[in-house]
């Protein structure tokens, strides 16, 4: 057979295998979207939320301004991708917050906790989507969580009932481990005692509900150490139990994000140690227990270069001029983007904007100073850049719409994004593991 390339760890390496099927079923599934319209800044450590297919983003953080404030729409168009478009939504103002969570149950979000840099809070705020009205529900009943932020929540329907479950996160600056579920018949919230044995205190991990199960993975202790570990509570008996699942199981992380599709737990991203983000992708089936790791760490370029981008208004502007064959047909989409390689510089931690050291394309170690993270959209192109996967990053959002998961947004070295991606979730790629090297 004709010597091709397969996804590596860590990079692409020539194996005598035809994999061309494979490589155009994986890694083309992400796409980077180029929203119309004026962008939300840049932001991490938000909240997302699905309604109607449509994402809302609320409050999150940027380390040099601070917290953010205001609610944003995207619109994705399901044809017409150079319609995609934010919108900023005129609502009462509650003020900055970040490090909170939200869920949507029918017409409303649920906000619960989150910080504004002073003060940590544990109000409960609605936002209906019908009529675009705020309510709260205030930390009046003794049950109620304490003033929390860097915790996980989800939404869990128990027949007739549907209920916020809140867990772990930063209290007075120490973490928790404690469990709250908030009635969303009643507006009551319960507490649920910890079992034993049961997970440690932590904060900024990912959770997940399938079933009458509520998962959590990961995580930073409170020696700040990246936490691996995998525990399911099941709230029919209040009993937690640690998840000794097979296969490749991810590394410890935090502020990574978990969505549910099908009978799968995805997660992606997350900081595995200082300056060491990550953009790998792992699969966890619950029926199955087991870890798949189907997309291990890549280096992104900028998404668009200037000459891309004369290439792009060259093919906007004549219908007949020349398309490589890594072109898109469709004149709304922009062209696809090489490959890029690997950054072997390790700036360290840093609130400020940064100039980065990298490889020259010739493979030396010549210093080349130009800045290398997304800062928002750097071309006016708006429309899809199929083959674009997010750099890595932290403090990111994730939510499915239909079978599609939307990243939003996360920092990365503490320089936040306000990008968005979306990634075809299939069932044959997050259940076919990595080819080692």
């Amino acid at each position: 057979m004709e010597a091709s390339k397969v996804r590596g760890r860590d990079n692409f390496t020539a194996l005598k295998v035809d994999t061309k099927k494979y490589l155009e079923t994986t890694d083309d599934l992400w796409e980077e979207i180029r929203p119309s319209g004026k962008h939300p800044s840049r932001r991490s450590y938000h909240s997302a939320s699905v309604w109607q297919n449509r994402m809302y983003i609320y409050g999150g953080q940027d380390l040099r301004e601070g917290p953010q404030r205001g609610l944003w729409e995207l619109q994705l168009a399901p044809t017409r991708w150079e319609e995609d478009k934010w919108v900023e939504i005129p609502t009462e103002n509650h003020g900055p917050l970040c490090r909170h969570t939200s869920i949507v149950k029918d017409n409303d979000m649920y906000i619960f906790g989150g910080t504004d840099g002073i003060n940590e809070y544990n109000t409960t705020l609605i936002f209906n989507f019908v009529d675009q009205t705020w309510s709260t529900i205030a930390p009046e009943h003794q049950s109620c969580p304490p003033p929390l932020d860097s915790h996980s929540a989800a939404l869990y329907e128990d027949g007739e009932n549907s209920y916020m479950v809140i867990f772990g996160g930063y209290l007075s600056g120490d973490r928790s481990n404690e469990t709250y579920t908030l009635n969303l018949k009643t507006d009551k919230w319960s507490h649920i005692p910890l079992s034993s044995p049961a997970p440690e205190p932590r904060a900024n991990h990912a959770c997940a509900i399938y079933g009458d199960y509520f998962y959590i993975f990961g995580g930073s202790n409170e020696e700040g150490e990246k936490l691996n570990d995998f525990w399911k509570l099941d709230l029919k008996s209040n009993i937690w139990q640690q998840v000794n699942a097979q296969g490749e199981a991810p590394t410890g992380r935090s502020g990574h994000s978990a969505v549910v599709f099908k009978e799968f737990m995805i997660i992606f991203g997350g900081v595995k140690d200082i300056t060491r983000e990550t953009n790998d992708m792992y699969s966890y089936n619950f029926e199955g227990n087991n870890w798949i790791c189907f997309q291990g760490e890549q280096q992104v370029k900028d998404p668009v270069t200037s000459e891309q981008l004369e290439e792009y208004k060259k093919s906007k502007a004549s219908p007949t001029y020349p398309k490589s064959k890594n072109d898109c047909n469709s004149p709304t989409r922009s062209p696809t983007l090489p490959k890029y390689k690997k950054d072997c510089s390790s700036p360290t931690r840093s609130p400020a904007r940064r100039q980065t050291i990298n490889i020259s394309p010739q493979g030396d170690h010549s210093p080349i100073r130009r800045k290398t993270l997304y800062d928002g959209p750097a071309t006016p192109i708006a429309g899809r850049i199929k083959g674009n996967a997010p750099h890595a990053r932290d403090g990111h959002s994730a939510v499915m719409v239909n079978n599609i998961m939307i990243i939003f947004g996360g920092d990365r070295h503490q320089m936040p994004f306000n990008d968005v991606y979306a990634y075809t979730l299939l069932d044959h790629v997050v259940t076919t593991p990595l080819i080692s090297n």
